[in-house]
C-alpha cells in the first residue's frame, strides 16, 4: 500500500466554504482520492444506539460527529454537493448495524465509496473487524463481488474504513498502521487476499437513490498485533526488472515490452513499444518486483540513459531507489513521478532499511522525474538503461541517507512562492509541482477545473555569498483571481541549521513598503532548507504577529528584499543591505516558459518529502482527507 496527500495547490472553496478538488483532470494522481467534505449516511441496528435521520443539503463534515459514529462516505460522479438524508450510528460493542443515505435525486457515483467509523481505530481498537452482511441499492438487495475487509482510512491508525467501491485500492494482507505495526488490512474469517475493495459493479455506480450497508462489528475493543510477514509463496523468486509505463487515461493499451532479469552488479535495458503512441500519465516507474528481498536492501538501480522513440534524452536529474510501497517490498526507481520526491531520511520496513538511495553523491541532488512533462506526450517506445550496484547488500539497521557536506562556498537559489485566496500558485521548489515541472515557471491559476497562466514576470535570486538579494512577481495578472493571498513565502535550497540566515526581509506590493521581517520565520513543516514564511493565512498564530494591509489588483507587483549571512564569502555585486537594486538569478515571463534556474549540483532538482505544505494546511486539509493511493499497472503486456 503506497500513501499520497493530494496536491495542495488543487484543493479550492466552493461557493459554500465546502472544500473541493477539480477531478476531470487529476483525479488519476492519487488512487483512492475522496472527497473532502464527506458525505454521511445511516445507521440502525440491533445494540446500537441510532442517531436521528437528518437531511442535509452540503456533505456532513465528519468532523461534528461523535468518535465511534459509522457512516457513509458516498461520492457523486461530479465530486459535488447534493441534497440527501443520512442515518449514522454509534458502534457500542459487537453487533449488528445498519448505515443508509437516501438522496432527494438519482446520482451517478464516483468511483470511492466507503464505511467508515470516526476515531475507529482508538474507539474499535486496531483488532476489530467490520463485516458488511448485505447492501441494498435503490430498495434492491444486491449481490456482493467479494468479501469486505477492514483497514485505517489513511494508514496511520486513525479513522476506521471498509471500502464499498475503491476502484484505486486493494487489500495488502501486509500493511501496518501506526506506531504499533499492526495488521492495516483484516477480515473475521479467511484470507484478507480474497477480499475486495468493490463490493458492486461499476454498473451499479449510475442512478444511485437510496444505499442501505448491514455490517457485523466483531472484535470490539480488541487491539491488533504486529502485522505478520508477507507471504511469498507467491512472491517472485528471480529479481525481474520491467518497465511500469502508464498512458494518460490509464487505460490499457497494446505494447510489447522486453524485462531483464538481474542476477548481480552490471549493466541491463529494459524497454516498452506501443503498436500506437500513447500520451503518458504523470507516473511511470522501473520496476522489481519483491525486489527489496532479491536484490538487497541497500541495493541501488542507477539510471544511466534513456530513448524515448529512438532518441536518447537528457536526463533531469540523477535516479534514487526506492520501495515502491515504501514497505520495503517492490523496489522502484521513478522515470516520470510527479507527486512523488526523494526523501533523505526515508526508511521502510521493520529492519530499518534505506528506503530512499543512491549510488554516490547526496540523495537532495535526485529527482523523481528524468524526463520533461513536455516528453509524456506521443510516446511509443522507452528504453532505459541502468546499473545494479552492491546487489544482495542490506542496509543497517537505522541507517538513512545522510544530506552530504554543506559547502558554504557554493551557490544556492531563493524562489519566490505565493498562494492566493482562490488558489492560484507557485508552489516551494521542492513540493509537487516544484522545480522542473511546467508549473514552477509560472502563476498557476484555475477557470473553473481547468489550468490557466497568471501572466507576468518570476525573478528569483542566486545566492553568490552573502549580500543582499531580491526577488520578485512583476506585472503578475490578479484581475479576477483574490484580493488577498494565502501564502507568501521565500523557499531556498540553503541547508538549514548550516548557520546562514535570511534577515532584514523586506516586502513591498505596488511599490509600497508594507512590512518588514527582522529575521526570517521558517516555516515549521520544512525541515531540510531554509523557507522564510511571510504570509500564512493557515497558521493563526503567525498570522496574528505578521498581519499587514495590502488589497491585490491586476498587474501589482510584489517584491521581497532580504539579506544572507553566514556563508564563507562575500558578494562584492549583492546590494548594500536596503538597496532593492539586488542580484536576481533569473527573468522569466509567465507567457513564455523557460528552463528552470539552475542549482548547483548537490541541489539541483531536488525535492523534499514535505516542502511546500503549511502547518495550517496540514491541519485543515490533511485532517479532512488522506488519500490512499497505490499505483495500478494497466498496460497489456507482451514479453519478447
Amino acid at each position: 500500500m503506497f500513501f499520497y496527500f493530494y496536491p495542495w495547490n488543487r484543493i479550492r472553496l466552493n461557493a459554500k466554504g465546502g472544500l473541493r478538488i477539480p477531478f476531470s483532470k487529476y483525479f488519476k494522481e492519487v488512487l483512492s482520492m475522496r472527497k473532502f467534505k464527506k458525505v454521511l449516511a445511516s445507521i440502525l441496528a440491533g445494540t446500537l444506539v441510532l442517531s436521528n435521520a437528518v437531511p442535509v443539503l452540503a456533505a456532513q463534515d465528519s468532523s461534528s460527529l461523535p468518535d465511534g459514529t459509522a457512516y457513509l462516505n458516498i461520492n457523486n460522479s461530479e465530486w459535488s454537493e447534493f441534497d440527501a438524508e443520512w442515518v449514522n450510528a454509534e458502534i457500542t460493542g459487537d453487533g449488528s448495524y445498519t448505515v443508509s443515505m437516501t438522496a432527494a435525486e438519482a446520482q451517478d457515483l464516483a468511483q470511492f465509496n466507503a464505511l467508515e467509523v470516526v476515531n475507529g481505530e482508538s474507539v474499535l481498537g486496531t483488532g476489530a473487524v467490520i463485516t458488511v452482511d448485505s447492501i441494498e441499492l435503490n430498495g434492491e438487495k444486491i449481490e456482493l463481488q467479494g468479501s469486505s475487509y477492514t483497514c485505517s482510512a489513511d494508514g496511520s491508525g486513525v479513522t476506521t474504513r471498509v471500502n464499498l467501491y475503491n476502484e484505486w485500492n486493494a487489500p495488502d494482507a501486509t500493511a501496518t498502521a501506526g506506531d504499533d505495526k499492526h495488521a492495516d488490512c483484516r477480515v473475521a474469517e479467511g484470507n484478507v487476499a480474497d477480499a475486495t475493495a468493490c463490493l458492486w459493479t461499476a454498473d451499479q455506480l449510475t442512478g444511485v437513490t437510496s444505499i442501505v450497508v448491514n455490517f457485523t462489528v466483531s472484535g470490539f475493543g480488541t487491539a491488533g498485533g504486529p502485522a505478520e510477514a508477507a507471504d511469498t509463496s507467491d512472491a517472485a523468486t528471480e529479481a525481474v526488472a520491467h518497465l511500469n509505463i502508464n498512458n494518460e487515461s490509464w487505460g490499457e493499451y497494446e505494447a510489447e515490452y522486453v524485462d531483464a532479469t538481474i542476477t548481480g552488479d552490471g549493466t541491463y535495458t529494459v524497454s516498452m513499444n506501443a503498436a500506437e503512441p500513447q500520451d503518458l500519465a504523470q507516473f511511470n516507474a522501473l520496476q522489481v518486483p519483491n525486489g527489496e528481498a532479491l536484490l538487497g536492501t541497500a541495493c541501488v538501480l542507477t539510471v544511466d540513459s534513456i530513448k524515448i522513440n529512438g532518441e536518447e534524452i537528457t536526463l533531469q536529474g540523477p535516479s534514487y531507489t526506492c520501495s515502491a510501497d515504501g514497505a520495503g517490498v517492490d523496489t522502484r526507481v521513478n522515470l516520470y513521478n510527479e507527486w512523488n520526491a526523494p526523501d533523505n531520511t526515508a526508511t521502510a520496513g521493520d529492519d530499518s532499511h534505506l528506503d530512499q538511495r543512491i549510488a554516490g553523491g547526496d540523495l537532495m541532488g535526485a529527482t523523481a522525474c528524468l524526463w520533461t512533462a513536455d516528453q509524456l506526450a506521443g510516446v511509443q517506445s522507452v528504453e532505459v538503461t541502468f546499473t545494479v550496484s552492491d546487489f544482495g547488500k542490506n542496509a543497517e539497521a537505522g541507517e538513512v541517507t545522510g544530506n552530504g557536506e554543506f559547502d558554504a562556498n557554493g551557490e544556492f537559489n531563493v524562489y519566490i512562492g505565493v498562494q492566493t485566496a482562490a488558489y492560484s500558485f507557485r508552489n516551494a521548489w521542492n513540493d509537487s509541482y516544484g522545480l522542473g515541472t511546467p508549473e514552477f515557471d509560472q502563476i498557476t491559476g484555475w477557470n473553473g477545473n481547468d489550468e490557466v497562466v497568471r501572466t507576468g514576470t518570476i525573478s528569483d535570486a542566486v545566492i553568490k555569498g552573502n549580500g543582499t538579494y531580491t526577488v520578485s512577481l512583476t506585472g503578475v495578472d490578479f484581475a479576477d483571481d483574490a484580493e488577498t493571498l494565502n501564502l507568501l513565502f521565500l523557499s531556498t535550497d540553503i541547508p538549514l541549521d548550516k548557520g546562514v540566515e535570511l534577515t532584514d526581509i523586506k516586502v513591498k506590493m505596488g511599490g509600497k513598503s508594507v512590512y518588514d521581517f527582522d529575521t526570517a520565520f521558517q516555516d515549521p513543516d520544512t525541515k531540510d532548507y531554509i523557507k522564510a514564511l511571510l504570509i500564512n493565512t493557515y497558521n493563526d498564530g503567525f498570522k496574528a504577529d505578521n498581519e499587514f494591509a495590502y488589497t491585490l489588483s491586476a498587474g501589482m507587483d510584489i517584491e521581497v528584499t532580504f539579506t544572507v549571512s553566514g556563508l564563507a564569502y562575500d558578494n562584492p555585486d549583492a546590494a548594500a543591505s536596503g538597496d532593492t537594486a539586488a542580484t536576481e538569478a533569473t527573468s522569466q515571463s509567465t507567457e513564455t516558459k523557460s528552463e528552470a534556474p539552475e542549482t548547483t549540483a548537490a541541489n539541483a532538482n531536488a525535492e523534499a518529502s514535505n516542502g511546500g505544505v503549511s502547518v495550517g494546511v496540514i491541519i485543515a486539509i490533511v485532517a479532512a482527507v488522506v488519500v490512499v493511493a497505490a499505483i495500478v499497472v494497466v498496460a497489456v503486456k507482451k514479453k519478447k
